[in-house]
C-alpha cells in the first residue's frame, strides 16, 4: 500500500524539492524508491504544475523500468506520467537509451541498468543531450533493414549457481518484453508532444532502437500489438481509448503537457512546424517501420508449430474445392477454431488495416520493388550526395524491406482473391521468386513466412481466370522450375513442400514450347541444372565472369563451362528423378489421349499443350537446343530413364582376373543403400512403362535404339532386385542376433526397416510392369 502522503516520514516528501534540489532528491529515489512507495511517486509527479517531471522525469526510466517486474500495471502508469508531463525532447532520448540496451543482446540487464553510473562520460557519447535539437544518430545510408540482427540472448545458468540468482536471471529476462511494450507507450505519447520543424529527426533517433530491441526480445502477438499500437498513434490512427482505471491514483493522469522547447524553438529559427517534404519523410519513415515489423514478425514464426500464415493452402482449398476429403479437417477449419491461429490472422489484418490508413499501396510498392535496380542506378548520383547526411532528408532514403514489401501485397492479394485480378506477370514473380530464394549449390533453408507468400501469388496467377501474360522466355521460366524445384526439395514443411511441386508441375505442363518443358524434365531427372547460362545466351551473348546482379548465380565466361547446381540434397536425388519421371508420364499421357481423342486433357493446365509425343523417348538428348554441346558422353532420354548400370543384387562375385582395391562388403553396402534411396525413382520408371508400352511406336530409321527389349531388361533387373530386398528384409526381422553378426550388418537391417513400405511398393510396381510388358509381347 502507498505510504501515507501527509506522513513526514515519508522520505518521498519530506525531500520533496524545494526542500533538496533535484539531484539530491534523484539521489534520495534512487535508494529509497520500492514498489510500495511507487503510488506516492506517480501521484507527486501529477499533483504539481509539470516541474517536478520536467526536472526530473528523463532520469526516472532507470529507477522505474526495473519495478515493471514486481508491479507492472502501476510501474507502467508512472511510465505514461512522465511521457506525459515531462520534457518530451529529453525523455524520448532516454527511451531511445533504454530501447538500445534492450536491442544490445551482448549486455545483461543488471548492467544494462547501471552502465550509465559506470561510465557516464560514454553514454553522452552515444546519445548526448541537446537543447531544441534531435541528437546524433548512426543510421549509415538510413537503411532500417541494416540494422544488425543477432540470436535471441538465453539466459543460462550453470550447474552449480545458486537459486536465488537462477530466479534472478528469470526474472530479469521475463521483464524484458515488458520494458520494451512499456517503453513502446512512452513513445506513443512523448513524439506527439514535440513541436518541432524536423520530427522525423527525432524518430529517426528512437525508431530504429525500437527495431532492434524488437528483433532480439521474443517476438510474441502481445508485444507486436504493442509496436502497431504506437504506430497508429504516431501515424494519427488513434484506436479507441481503454475503459477508466480503477484505482484513483491511476485515474490522476492528466492531458499531456504542451512542449516547453517549442517556444524557445520558434523564437531562434521562426518556425517550429514542418514543411510538406518534411511531412512526407516523417510518413515514408512510419510506413517503412511498420513494413520493418511486419516482416520480423511473419519471419519469426519460423520457430512455430506453424510455421507461416498458409496463405497457399487456404488458397488451394478455396480455389480448388474438389481437393478436399469428406472428414478430414480443413486448413481452413484449423485457422477458424484454434485460437492462437486466430488472434495470428486478427493482428495481421491489424497490419492491413494500418497500412491502409497510413496509405501504403502494396501494388505500388511491388512494381517498384522489381525495378528498383533500374532505379538505384539512375539515382546513384543522387544517392551518393545524401550518403553524408545524419538524417533522412528526402524519402527516397528510406527503403522499404523487400519480404515486407512481399508480405503486405500477399496478404491483400489473399483476402481479395475472388475480387481483384493477379496484377503481376508470371516473369514478374519469377524475378521476386529468384531473388528472395537464389538457387545455390548450398542452399540455406528458406523462410517459411516468405515461401508462403510467394507461393501464394504464384498460384493465383496460374489458376486465374484472366491469366493471359505471355509465358516468361524460356531463360526465366528455366529460372523458375529450378527454383521451385530446389524449394521443395530442401524444405521441411510438407504443406509449403506440397504447393511448391504442385504450382511447379502446373507452370511446366502449360509452357507453350515442348523444347523448354523437356527441358526441365532432363535437368530434374540429371538432379541439378547449369547456373545461368541459359540466361547468359539469351541477354548476354559475352557474359563477363562474376556474380548475376538478378539471379545471384554465378556467370560462367561461356555457355560451354557450365556450373551444375544440385536441385536436391543427395539423399533426396532418387525422389526428385521420380519427380522428373512422374512430369514426363503426364505429358505422355496427354499426348497419347490427344492421339486418341483429337481433344487434350479436360484438366487444367494440361489443356493448354498436346504433350510430348513418345518418339521423344528414342529420339530425345539432353541438350536438346545445345547440339554444338553434344559428344559421346552425353546421356540420352532413355539413359537417364532406364540406366543399363543398375546395381546387381544379389551382388556378383569377383571373377578370376579381376582385382578389387575396396573392400567388397563395403562396395555392396553402398550399393545397397544407394539403391534403396532411388526406389522412388525406379517405381516411377516401372509406372511409366505401364503407360507407355501400349502405345510406344517402333523405333525411328535413324535410330539404332531397340527400345522394348531394353525396357523388358530394366523391369527384370529390378524384379531381381526387388525379389533380393523382400528376402533380405524378411531374414533381417526374422533373425538372431548371432544370425545378424554372421549375415547382414546390423546399419542395414536398420536401413532396411525404415525402407520396408518402398520395398513392398517395388515389389508391386514389379508386377504391374511385369504384366503390361507381357500383355505387350502376346499382341505383339
Amino acid at each position: 500500500m502507498a505510504s501515507d502522503p501527509h506522513s513526514a516520514e515519508d522520505p518521498l516528501l519530506a525531500a520533496l524539492p524545494p526542500v533538496t534540489d533535484y539531484i539530491t532528491y534523484l539521489t534520495i529515489l534512487e535508494y529509497q524508491l520500492t514498489p510500495q512507495n511507487l503510488p506516492t511517486l506517480t501521484r507527486l509527479l501529477c499533483e504539481d504544475d509539470g516541474t517536478l517531471a520536467q526536472e526530473i522525469g528523463w532520469d526516472l526510466l532507470k529507477l522505474v523500468l526495473p519495478l515493471l517486474s514486481h508491479c507492472p500495471d502501476e510501474a507502467t502508469h508512472c511510465l505514461e506520467v512522465v511521457a506525459r508531463r515531462g520534457n518530451p525532447r529529453e525523455v524520448v532520448v532516454r527511451v531511445a537509451e533504454e530501447l538500445e540496451k534492450l536491442g544490445d543482446a551482448g549486455d545483461d540487464d543488471d548492467l544494462d541498468e547501471d552502465s550509465d553510473e559506470l561510465n557516464p562520460a560514454d553514454a553522452e557519447d552515444e546519445l548526448p543531450t541537446f537543447a531544441g535539437e534531435a541528437p546524433r544518430i548512426h543510421l549509415g545510408a538510413m537503411t532500417l533493414e541494416g540494422v544488425p540482427e543477432a540470436p535471441k540472448q538465453v539466459e543460462q545458468q550453470d550447474v552449480g549457481q545458486q537459486e536465488d540468482g537462477s530466479r534472478s536471471a528469470k526474472s530479469s529476462a521475463s521483464s524484458r518484453p515488458l520494458k520494451l511494450q512499456a517503453l513502446l507507450n512512452m513513445l506513443s505519447i512523448l513524439h506527439p508532444r514535440i513541436k518541432t520543424q524536423y520530427p522525423s529527426r527525432f524518430l529517426a533517433t528512437s525508431l530504429p532502437a525500437a527495431l532492434g530491441a524488437y528483433r532480439r526480445i521474443p517476438i510474441t502477438t502481445a508485444v507486436t500489438a504493442s509496436f502497431l499500437t504506437m504506430l497508429e498513434a504516431l501515424a494519427g490512427k488513434r484506436r479507441p481509448p481503454l475503459p477508466p482505471r480503477d484505482s484513483s491514483t491511476r485515474g490522476a493522469t492528466s492531458a499531456p503537457l504542451p512542449d516547453p522547447e517549442a517556444r524557445a524553438e520558434e523564437e531562434q529559427t521562426g518556425i517550429n512546424t514542418s514543411s510538406p517534404e518534411e511531412r512526407t519523410i516523417t510518413s515514408r519513415l512510419l510506413d517503412a517501420v511498420l513494413l520493418e515489423v511486419l516482416d520480423e514478425y511473419l519471419s519469426s514464426l519460423s520457430s512455430q508449430e506453424l510455421s507461416s500464415m498458409s496463405w497457399t493452402a487456404r488458397l488451394r482449398e478455396k480455389l480448388e474445392p474438389q481437393r478436399i476429403v469428406p472428414g478430414r479437417p480443413t486448413e481452413s477449419q484449423l485457422w477458424q477454431e484454434r485460437e492462437e491461429l486466430k488472434v495470428r490472422d486478427a493482428l495481421v489484418a491489424r497490419f492491413g488495416a494500418l497500412s491502409r490508413g497510413m496509405n501504403i499501396h502494396a501494388a505500388t510498392e511491388i512494381k517498384r520493388l522489381l525495378h528498383e535496380d533500374e532505379d538505384e542506378t539512375e539515382d546513384s548520383s543522387l544517392d551518393k550526395e545524401q550518403e553524408a547526411s545524419e538524417y533522412p532528408t528526402s524519402p527516397s532514403q528510406i527503403p522499404f524491406p523487400r519480404a515486407g514489401v512481399i508480405f503486405l501485397y500477399a496478404y491483400e492479394s489473399y483476402v481479395n482473391a475472388e475480387s481483384l485480378p493477379p496484377l503481376l506477370t508470371t516473369t514478374e514473380l519469377t524475378k521476386l521468386t529468384a531473388h528472395s530464394f537464389p538457387l545455390s549449390a548450398t542452399p540455406s533453408i528458406p523462410s517459411p513466412a516468405l515461401q508462403d507468400a510467394l507461393l501464394s501469388l504464384l498460384y493465383r496467377r496460374i489458376h486465374s481466370p484472366s491469366a493471359t501474360d505471355a509465358p516468361p522466355s524460356p531463360a526465366k521460366f528455366l529460372l523458375l522450375l529450378s527454383t521451385l524445384t530446389q524449394l521443395f526439395t530442401i524444405t521441411p514443411w510438407p504443406a509449403l513442400r506440397d504447393s511448391a511441386h504442385h504450382i511447379a508441375t502446373k507452370l511446366l505442363h502449360a509452357y507453350p514450347d515442348p523444347k523448354v518443358r523437356l527441358e526441365v524434365i532432363v535437368q530434374t531427372l540429371r538432379g541439378s541444372t547449369l547456373s545461368t547460362n541459359w540466361a547468359e545466351i539469351e541477354d548476354d551473348p559475352d557474359p563477363e565472369p562474376g556474380i548475376d546482379e538478378e539471379t545471384g548465380l554465378t556467370r560462367s565466361t561461356s555457355a560451354l563451362q557450365p556450373h551444375p547446381i544440385p536441385l536436391a540434397p543427395p539423399q533426396q536425388i532418387g525422389a526428385l528423378k521420380a519427380v522428373g519421371v512422374d512430369w514426363l508420364k503426364d505429358e505422355f499421357a496427354n499426348s497419347i489421349r490427344h492421339q486418341d481423342t483429337g481433344l487434350a486433357s479436360i484438366e487444367q493446365p494440361l489443356a493448354r499443350t498436346e504433350g510430348l509425343d513418345l518418339s521423344t523417348l528414342i529420339d530425345g538428348h539432353a541438350d536438346l537446343d545445345k547440339d554444338d554441346a553434344k559428344d559421346s558422353r552425353t546421356p540420352s532420354l532413355l539413359d537417364l530413364l532406364f540406366p543399363q548400370d543398375l546395381p546387381r543384387f544379389p551382388p556378383q562375385p569377383i571373377t578370376s582376373g579381376q582385382q578389387s582395391n575396396t573392400d567388397p562388403e563395403a562396395d555392396d553396402s553402398d550399393d545397397l543403400l544407394s539403391f534403396l534411396l532411388d526406389i522412388p525413382y525406379f517405381i516411377a520408371t516401372l509406372n511409366l512403362l505401364c503407360v507407355i508400352l501400349p502405345h510406344l511406336p517402333s523405333s525411328s530409321p535413324s535410330s539404332t535404339t531397340d527400345v522394348k527389349p531394353r525396357l523388358a531388361a530394366h523391369v527384370r533387373s529390378l524384379s531381381t532386385a526387388s525379389n533380393f530386398l523382400l528376402a533380405l528384409l524378411q531374414h533381417a526381422t526374422t533373425s538372431t542376433a548371432a544370425d545378424q553378426a554372421e549375415g547382414t550388418r546390423v546399419e542395414d537391417t536398420e536401413f532396411l526397416a525404415e525402407s520396408r513400405a518402398d520395398i513392398y511398393a517395388l515389389e508391386d510396381a514389379c508386377t504391374r510392369a511385369t504384366a503390361a510388358l507381357e500383355k505387350v509381347i502376346k499382341h505383339a
